[in-house]
């Protein structure tokens, strides 16, 4: 029978169960979890048909009783045959090591039982429909039933890669769990199963119905087609809530039943009543998204913040709440199902029971109260409202200038002008005066700190006050009113004034003034100070395997724990000139966690080749890795791998690696030994040992001292106790390394011995150094570090982009000294300086292009972000489906976001300040955010450059204290007007996807009056640029805060000294300009005298020459040119420019054979690149080539890069005392004249210059 199969069929769940542990390593995921899936589905049809199999149930069949017995025979032997196939099925799991054949045959049994299951499920419908709603139900296997079948619907989500499949088994998963839970609700709270009948009847029968259905769209069998399929389960979910009178009769009178009941749950009626809580926001949430009655969406959203913040407050602290807790929390249950249910229902058809619905809300918002108010006096620390407890004070000093700003009758809005907001920022203003002598003394004394973190408080929640008031959108909180600030504020300036007369902080003061160093000075720079200690036999052996051993392809593998050095050791051999000079093609590849396939080949190929043609960004992984493969075949390749984590990345990119049996080779680096295939190993994974004591501190000592062979005494003196402390691990030295430079060396002792005490393994010392290396920071710099925890593992970062994000976060100070971008870049300097932050990218000179930082301190920043409320980070499904909003959630950012996923993310929090996705899937469907837009109005950064959004949102304008906005324009050539309705937007970056080479932005543009960074970013294509409105204008605003805008387009045809006069305070700017042969042009720009930086590209419209002279501003520091094909001679006004420090011409930005050198001094070059030119002869003039140091003085870096035809450098650049480094690629032909630089250094005494061939 059929219960006898479903005893076994558990069985074999339960073995399959037992897979997952080590003994059996021979099952590979995907095997196992299409083995379940199938099996589950087994499971949950004989669940179904255990009705129709008992003696005491008879077949509804009319016409003669044969039928009926053949029918049910036909179920029994159905059933024999399953129970007769099982115990084969778990004989094989148990002893094949061959999974793929045991899930084969499961298949092929599956599939003959397949067309008889789809049959019986239609006949279960039929039956089950035409039975009446006084029909006996069991409840308990009714829910046994849909258990099974909606873990087959959640089961299934994580394994479609549709989204229309998603969307569809979601919504009826979401549907069919309401049923379940709302029965099981009323059945806690004393519903009898006879008042259920008609209720239980319907929901049995859509059940059976969305098992079968369900089943066919799985296994594609049965009747209909696909679409057909599709499109029933598409109608299911409106027919899984009941229409009917007398079902809806029955949940009405169980709903007010179930209010009466005040019985004492236990930990599973707990875990019933936490099902139907989510149940119920899950369905008020489809409401208020799909809603249209503005006074009931007002109501529920209302509602829906009240439970939300509960939900929280309950999952928090659930073991601290006593009776008086717990019995308003199970009335504002039963008054939630009240609430909501007849709303799912569909009981509601428009406003007339509006009113009614506002008393009940307002009860409900007012228990909601009164628990709030209970646990915040039972448990201070679960309060509902959390704040970041890093930059305190500079949130205060920037919540001050706001509270100015808004308040002012020029700038400030109307709604607060003579408001009582003006009362708390005297108190403000008062306290902020008290406080910041002590406020370094937050971290020294527990009465200090916790003073000042009341303040901290008090300022988040005036900041929401004031945000809200601007919007409108006041919500119902007694906490944010005037008053309750005001008295706190009372509070802790009385506590304030008793502490600042104590005598005991004024020896805590200056010590920790004088222990601090706060900030870095005017004009740092990093310290790329990349000392390498010990590995030195290792170093050795990969070098000579790399170079000898066997012709075909082979792994090199380096493990070691987190930190130990494999990524150091790797770079020093993937950087040394024998490897270099030794390998065609060498490419870099980082892998990390959570990797795609089509990153990791583009990685790959702008390794080998610099610029790609666009196509290949356009390109799907099956193109990409034929690239590679082409690019790589018949080269002699280094490929480095980073950081894998297991074996897949390597069988995902190994067809794109060619074997020509030229001794080509991959070096792997991992924390797992087993990641590297043993049979492309040609030595035994390199396991890296811990440093000994001296080379840990001969690391400390070049970390701190570079280049000096001694070091000072009280260095010496903790010798011992550091490298006992670092125990080997090089990450630690280099973390202490950061602490003690900006300590004075008169405290390190006592800092080492704090952590030197502490008997843990030497990861956990690492963390307990980084720890302190935290503490030691300056408060302005903490929350800047942490900041880093909010992008993906193993993230690259722009430092533009993320300068552009602290100064929209409010982390950096401002000052009048500096504009705000500079400050923060102080601040990357500072970390850099301290060793938390690596330097990926180097610019030309003094500065850094991109950064990155190590695994361990990204996990740091992740975990102590969370601790301290800064933001949180969750990833991937797992942590979407887990995780649950808190209502004052600062800053949300999410890793890896699939639209299905934030979709059930359900994103409440009307305080949410900053709000990150990113995806690896920018081709998805796209998501649909307008809702989110009227619940998030308070949000000031938002970034959704790697999402879609078809169609734009309207909504984005209700954003009026969005700061930064960065967007996919996918499809687009025109930003939205909508967007330019942002009085408060700083930074707006897009980022292009589509084939338009402009993005046409709006006449409203010259509205954003704050705009400090705009920023048209493609990967593909530098030409693609921003086209400004050119109609109106004299009679526009000037975009006088815009400090950084890539790319502009400029017409020379145009007055374009009228549209750069709109910007007169900017310094770094990308143009392309728009140029016909044939035609002569004067490009005037001297009217930018703030700008520093400035790129020009050509749009290119044919072969020939162009005529156009360039009037520079004299501010310029860095210029790059390409594509202009200018001659030599225009290189005269050029090398004039008395501020120029880096010079860039790259892709025939000048055309001709021959460059000499004339007038053209370049008296402040430090950096220059030649790229792409066709230039044969590059010479000094007769007159001046012997006046020593006349050209060129001060240049640092040469850098020639494939200039094939290049056979002469002027030899007086040999004169030049500041030259360093030459770096020479492709370029074959100018050898001798490298080796007379080279020669003239060494005659004039200077023997430290580099040149590096490749």
């Amino acid at each position: 029978m059929a219960s006898t199969s479903i005893t076994c069929i558990t069985s074999i769940l339960d073995d399959l169960q037992a897979l997952d542990y080590p003994e059996f390593p021979n099952w590979p995921q995907k095997y196992l979890r299409r083995m379940r899936h199938m099996l589950r589905y087994l499971r949950t049809f004989l669940l179904c048909a255990r009705k129709y199999s008992n003696d005491d149930v008879q077949l509804p069949f009319d016409n003669k009783k044969n039928q009926a017995d053949n029918h049910h025979a036909s179920l029994e032997a159905l059933a024999v045959r399953i129970g007769d196939v099982i115990p084969k099925w778990a004989k094989e799991i148990q002893s094949s090591d061959q999974p793929w054949k045991v899930v084969h045959d499961l298949e092929k049994d599956m599939e003959s039982f397949e067309q008889e299951i789809c049959e019986w499920y239609v006949f279960f419908l039929g039956s089950s429909s035409r039975q009446s709603s006084n029909s006996v139900v069991r409840k308990d296997d009714l829910m046994e039933f849909m258990d099974s079948l909606l873990e087959n619907l959640v089961n299934y989500l994580p394994r479609s890669r549709l989204p229309h499949q998603v969307g569809l088994i979601k919504a009826l998963e979401e549907k069919l769990a309401f049923m379940k839970n709302f029965i099981r609700f009323l059945t806690l709270h004393g519903v009898e199963n006879t008042e259920l009948g008609p209720l239980l009847v319907h929901t049995e029968a859509v059940a059976i119905n969305a098992a079968g259905l369900s089943y066919k769209f799985q296994f594609k069998k049965g009747f209909g087609s696909p679409k057909d399929i599709k499109e029933s389960i598409s109608e299911l979910p409106q027919k899984i809530i009941p229409v009917e009178p007398q079902v809806l009769e029955t949940c009405i009178k169980a709903l007010i039943a179930s209010k009466l009941s005040r019985q004492s749950y236990g930990d599973t009626d707990e875990r019933i009543l936490r099902d139907f809580y989510h149940s119920l926001l899950c369905n008020l949430w489809e409401k208020l998204k799909h809603g249209t009655c503005p006074v009931i969406l007002r109501q529920l959203q209302m509602f829906y913040e009240g439970l939300n913040s509960l939900r929280t407050i309950l999952k928090e602290k659930p073991k601290e709440f006593d009776e008086k807790v717990r019995d308003p929390t199970r009335v504002v249950k039963c008054y939630g199902g009240d609430f909501i249910s007849p709303l799912s229902l569909n009981a509601i058809k428009d406003a007339i029971q509006a009113k009614d619905m506002d008393i009940v809300c307002s009860e409900l918002l007012e228990i909601i109260k009164l628990i709030d108010a209970v646990i915040t006096e039972k448990c201070p620390e679960s309060s509902s409202f959390t704040f970041p407890t890093t930059n305190g004070l500079g949130f205060v000093d920037s919540l001050l200038e706001k509270m100015m700003d808004v308040t002012s009758s020029e700038a400030g809005s109307v709604a607060l002008i003579d408001h009582p907001i003006q009362k708390v920022q005297e108190q403000l203003v008062c306290l902020r005066s008290l406080l910041w002598k002590i406020v370094e003394l937050q971290n020294e004394d527990e009465e200090v700190q916790a003073i000042w973190n009341r303040l901290v408080g008090v300022a988040y929640r005036t900041e929401f006050l004031i945000d809200s008031l601007i919007t409108g959108n006041i919500l119902d909180s007694s906490s944010m009113s005037i008053h309750s600030i005001l008295e706190e504020m009372n509070i802790i300036k009385a506590a304030a004034l008793k502490i600042g007369d104590s005598e005991r902080l004024g020896g805590k003061v200056k010590e920790v003034t004088k222990r601090f160093n706060h900030m870095p000075q005017e004009g740092s720079k990093p310290i790329v100070n990349d000392v390498v200690v010990g590995f030195e036999d290792e170093t050795a052996s990969i070098i000579n395997g790399l170079r000898n051993g066997s012709r075909q392809v082979t792994i090199v593998s380096i493990v070691g724990m987190l930190g130990c050095g494999k990524t150091t050791l790797a770079r020093k051999v993937y950087n040394d000139s024998s490897v270099k000079s030794h390998f065609y093609e060498r490419a870099w590849c980082t892998i990390s966690q959570i990797y795609q396939k089509r990153n990791l080949l583009l990685q790959i190929l702008t390794c080998i080749e610099s610029k790609l043609p666009e196509d290949v960004f356009k390109m799907g992984e099956e193109d990409l890795a034929l690239q590679v493969k082409r690019r790589l075949l018949k080269n002699r390749y280094l490929i480095v791998l980073d950081d894998v984590w297991d074996i897949d990345a390597w069988n995902g990119l190994e067809a794109s690696f060619p074997d020509d049996g030229n001794g080509s080779r991959v070096i792997l680096t991992s924390r797992l030994r087993g990641v590297a295939p043993q049979d492309k190993l040609d030595h035994e994974p390199y396991s890296l040992r811990q440093l000994t004591p001296n080379e840990s501190w001969d690391l400390l000592k070049g970390k701190l001292y570079p280049g000096q062979d001694l070091a000072p005494p009280e260095l010496c003196e903790i010798r011992q106790q550091v490298v006992e402390m670092c125990q080997g691990l090089p990450l630690t030295v280099v973390i202490l390394a950061g602490i003690l430079s900006r300590m004075d060396r008169y405290g390190w002792k006592e800092a080492v011995e704090g952590l030197s005490s502490r008997n843990v393994s030497s990861t956990e010392q690492c963390t307990a150094t980084l720890e302190l290396s935290y503490k030691h920071l300056p408060d302005t710099l903490k929350a800047c570090f942490l900041y880093f925890g909010a992008f993906p593992e193993d993230h690259e970062h722009n430092t533009k982009r993320l300068i552009s994000l602290w100064v929209a976060e409010g982390l950096v100070q401002k000052t009048q000294l500096k504009r705000s971008e500079d400050v923060a870049n102080d601040y990357l300097m500072e970390l850099i300086s301290r060793s938390l932050v690596i330097v990926s990218k180097p610019r030309s000179i003094d500065g850094v292009k991109a950064c990155r930082i190590h695994d361990l301190l990204y996990e740091f920043c992740v975990t102590k972000a969370k601790e301290e409320k800064l933001l949180q980070r969750v990833r991937r499904y797992d942590d979407l489906s887990a995780f649950t909003v808190p209502c004052y959630l600062r800053r949300l950012c999410i890793i890896d976001s699939k639209v299905e996923h934030f979709d059930n993310l359900r994103l409440f929090s009307p305080a949410i300040r900053s709000l990150l996705l990113f995806s690896h899937d920018e081709d998805s469907i796209s998501f649909d955010l307008r809702f989110i837009f009227h619940i998030i109005k308070l949000v000031k950064v938002l970034d959704l450059s790697q999402i879609g959004l078809d169609p734009f949102p309207r909504e984005v304008e209700l954003l009026v204290h969005l700061r930064y906005l960065a967007i996919l324009g996918r499809g687009k050539i025109s930003l939205p007007s909508s967007v330019c309705n942002l009085p408060n937007l700083e930074t707006l970056i897009w980022r292009n996807s589509s084939t338009h080479r402009s993005v046409s932005l709006p006449d409203t543009i010259w509205n954003l009056k704050k705009l400090r960074h705009l920023q048209l970013i493609d990967e593909v294509d530098k030409h693609y640029c921003f086209f400004f409105p050119r109609d109106n204008l004299d009679n526009s605003s000037q975009l006088r805060d815009l400090d950084f805008l890539s790319c502009l387009s400029l017409d020379p045809e145009e007055n374009i000294s009228k549209l750069l006069r709109k910007f007169p305070n900017i310094r770094k700017l990308r143009c392309s300009v728009n140029l016909k042969p044939d035609v002569q042009y004067h490009v005037a720009m001297n009217c930018l005298s703030q700008l520093e930086s400035l790129s020009l590209s050509c749009v290119i419209y044919g072969g020939d020459r162009y005529q156009l002279d360039f009037q520079f501003p004299l501010t310029i520091k860095k210029l790059t040119l390409s594509y202009f094909r200018l001659p030599w001679s225009k290189m005269a006004a050029i090398g004039k420019l008395p501020n120029l420090e880096v010079l860039k011409l790259l892709k025939q930005a000048f055309e001709g054979e021959i460059w000499e050198m004339e007038v053209e001094k370049f008296p402040k070059v430090r950096f220059l690149k030649l790229a792409s030119l066709n230039i044969v002869k590059w010479t000094a003039s007769s007159e001046y080539e012997y006046e020593e140091q006349y050209y060129f003085p001060r240049l640092q870096k040469l850098v020639l890069d494939r200039c094939g035809a290049l056979q002469e450098i002027p030899s007086c650049l040999g004169n030049s005392y500041a030259l360093e480094i030459i770096e020479v690629s492709k370029c074959p032909s100018c050898t001798s004249s490298l080796e007379e630089i080279q020669e003239e250094q060494r005659s004039n005494g200077y023997t430290d210059l580099k040149i590096l061939t490749s």
